[in-house]
């Protein structure tokens, strides 16, 4: 019990500092300023569902992606571990990181009738750094609940978004820049922390199979 605690506990802070719901206010606020609220309400919904599914969508065929790239998982982990690195640093310093969007795809998804899907249910709450993420917390999960507890994860995390996304303009208002700020770096450095735990896991275990293979 006290290791799937700890695999959810892992599992929730990775998936909620890549999601990042607070950093996708200001965006959300932009790209819907001219809708009313029903249309807004409409617009949240297909974001965090298209996210949804993007992340459970992965965390099904992980795997199966690995094995059919033939990448280790082990190889998944150092790679997700350093993006989480640099997506942490960046909100550490209270920098949009571009491995979530770009700023030619947010500009291009202003224009869109419908943003929803695009540019907010993908890439920025369901970009590659969260994909990433979900393949290399596949990786790790040993049994069925660990497993089952990921799917958990996704849920809380994408049901923390819709709360967030749908008092947005509430948020932006009783934070302020400042208290954003403040929470963002706090989400960035448990980021940074998670990524490191990440890229140790994935070293050490390929060090202990090299070692492994060495003549005695």
């Amino acid at each position: 019990m006290p290791s799937l605690l700890a695999f959810g506990v892992l599992t929730f802070t990775s998936l909620l500092v890549m999601v990042d719901p607070l950093a996708a206010v200001p965006i959300f606020l932009a790209a819907t300023a001219s809708y009313d609220v029903p249309r807004r309400a409409a617009t949240i919904r297909r974001a965090v569902l298209t996210a949804f599914l993007v992340m459970s969508v992965f965390a099904l065929l992980g795997d199966w992606i690995l094995r059919l790239f033939s990448i280790t998982p082990d190889a998944f982990r150092i790679a997700g571990g350093i993006i989480l690195f640099g997506i942490g640093l960046d909100m550490l310093q209270v920098r949009r990181s571009r491995a979530r969007t770009t700023e030619e795809e947010e500009n291009e998804g202003y224009l869109k009738d419908d943003v929803g899907i695009i540019p907010l249910g993908i890439p920025l709450l369901a970009g590659p750094g969260t994909i990433t993420t979900v393949i290399a917390l596949v990786s790790k999960a040993k049994s069925l609940p660990q497993e089952l507890m990921l799917f958990l994860s996704i849920t809380l995390v994408i049901a923390i978004t819709w709360g967030v996304l749908a008092v947005a303009p509430k948020v932006a208002g009783v934070l302020g820049r400042t208290g954003t700020n403040v929470l963002q770096r706090l989400m960035g450095l448990i980021g940074m922390v998670v990524g490191v735990q990440f890229v140790i896991d994935g070293v050490g275990a390929v060090l202990v199979d090299v070692l492994s293979q060495v003549p005695k």
